[in-house]
């Protein structure tokens, strides 16, 4: 019964809905006031709200606020829905007052419970089928999410480096079904095409019987951690964004999103706009800098931003958090993002979007291409104003923190959708009031470049949001 409940908590909006729905039509029944012609109305409200928090659910659990609101949407879109199907029927017998109460109290009700979650008992025992380095980048990462799993080690050929330590090392592939009934694997996770075909090869002849699972590598951390590891990544996974049914281009449902959203946003901003203007002409120099950046498809544009640091000249360099040259109002800016405000107008335009990955400098650009493989893959779509690697990897600083920022790209590209950019915006809401990245960031730098040493030495205190302000003033 415990385990069923925690299943429920774990549902959300999925499971409560329903429940909405039938105390909803339970109390229209009582005063006589749902008919027949109206029952289909309501149960196509319940469905199109269950569809909705199902398909954001997912990419919200790895955020803080959003898998608390994500799924306690799911009354209040059942609410709208409803409402909604009685203005286009013209009837009003539905009481909508008590129905209100009761879609508000069970969204309430959600978010309650979910602060009742508890992790599961028993961690997932793992085994990686590949090299002790990838060990060491899946046990990093795992640290921050120990209820998650544990890796007991690797079955594969001992380390060619001698001074990698073979105590993870649990035996060569060929004694595979051994090793899995010896140590109680759960899940046997294959790092390549070539392991993956040897582990099915032993699987189909000595394993259908056990309760082991298996599952790729790049698949498990998209998965657990929501992004696409570097580290593990093959070519065989740009089928997923070059597949007949990957939709290119910008959606039409995402372009009225920019619109929509940008819109209110630059309404709401003129008058901090205003101020800000002022405050930054007081301090000397132009208010707006333009920079070059490179867009979809490679094509670069020019971005607009509030002036946020005195302009000394030289090459783009990354900034540090005391930086000499932030000005005293800048850093305000830059703590709080207003500085980017003014790329409303290059959403208008079409430079960019609300959500995707963020626009770098041409000649970062260039040196990041020869560094992180596949970093062109994020060019596929329009930048964004934030995106999934803000909301979860917080600032990059480095080139290790880039290669990081790229595997959130990459996960996001594969899975965008408009329900995952309304999940992504409202996350943007906290990190804009709270200022802080994802706080396991750093533990997932080693999925990045696991080669790298500053991937793993790296810490996890972040850096301003973007490189230097260089270039031509106005």
């Amino acid at each position: 019964m415990r385990e069923r409940f925690r299943r429920a908590l774990d549902m959300g909006g999925i499971e409560i809905s329903p429940l909405v729905s039938v105390a909803t039509i339970g109390l229209a029944a009582i005063t006589e006031s749902l008919t027949w012609d109206e029952a289909p109305a309501v149960t196509a409200a319940m469905c199109v709200s269950i569809l909705i928090v199902r398909c954001g659910r997912p990419f919200a659990h790895f955020l803080p606020l959003a898998k608390r609101l994500v799924p306690a949407s799911g009354p209040l879109i059942f609410l709208a829905m409803t409402l909604a199907s009685e203005l286009v029927a013209r009837r009003t017998h539905i009481p909508t007052g008590k129905f209100a109460m009761v879609c508000v109290a069970g969204s309430l009700g959600i978010v309650l419970l979910s602060f009742l979650r508890r992790p599961r008992n028993k961690a997932v025992r793992i085994a990686l089928l590949g090299n002790s380095e990838l060990v060491t980048a899946l046990n990093q990462a795992l640290a921050a999410h120990p209820s998650v799993g544990r890796v007991v080690g690797y079955v594969g050929d001992r380390s060619a480096d001698p001074l990698q330590s073979d105590a993870d090392r649990l035996g060569a592939r060929s004694e595979l079904p051994a090793i899995i009934e010896r140590n109680g694997i759960d899940l046997l996770l294959v790092s390549s095409e070539e392991a993956r075909r040897s582990a099915f090869e032993l699987l189909a002849v000595n394993c259908l019987d056990m309760k082991v699972r298996v599952l790729e590598l790049v698949s498990y951390c998209e998965e657990t951690f929501g992004l696409t590891a570097l580290a593990a990544m093959e070519p065989r996974w740009l089928e997923s964004v070059l597949h007949p049914s990957y939709q290119t281009g910008i959606p039409r449902s995402k372009r009225i999103l920019d619109v929509v959203v940008s819109s209110v946003a630059g309404l709401l901003a003129l008058p901090v706009l205003l101020v800000l203007a002022i405050l930054v002409k007081m301090d000397g120099g132009p208010v707006l800098y333009r920079q070059m950046r490179i867009g979809e498809r490679g094509r670069p544009f020019e971005i607009l931003k509030m002036r946020s640091m005195r302009s000394t000249g030289g090459r783009e360099q990354w900034s540090s958090r005391s930086d000499p040259r932030v000005t005293w109002i800048g850093r305000f800016m830059r703590r709080t993002h207003l500085d980017e405000l003014p790329q409303i107008i290059n959403v208008f335009r079409g430079d960019m979007s609300i959500v995707g990955p963020r626009p770098e400098q041409p000649a970062l650009a260039e040196g990041l291409r020869a560094a992180i493989p596949y970093y062109d893959v994020r060019h596929l779509v329009r930048p964004g104003l934030t995106g999934w690697a803000q909301v979860r990897g917080g600032y990059a600083g480095s080139e290790a923190g880039s290669a990081l920022k790229v595997c959130y790209d990459l996960f996001y590209i594969k899975h965008r959708s408009f329900s995952v950019d309304c999940v992504i915006l409202l996350e943007t809401v906290r990190t804009l009031v709270f200022d802080r990245q994802w706080q396991n960031a750093g533990a997932h730098r080693a999925l990045a470049l696991p080669g790298s040493p500053s991937a793993r030495s790296e810490q996890d205190d972040s850096l301003p949001p973007d490189l230097v302000d260089l270039g031509v003033p106005l």
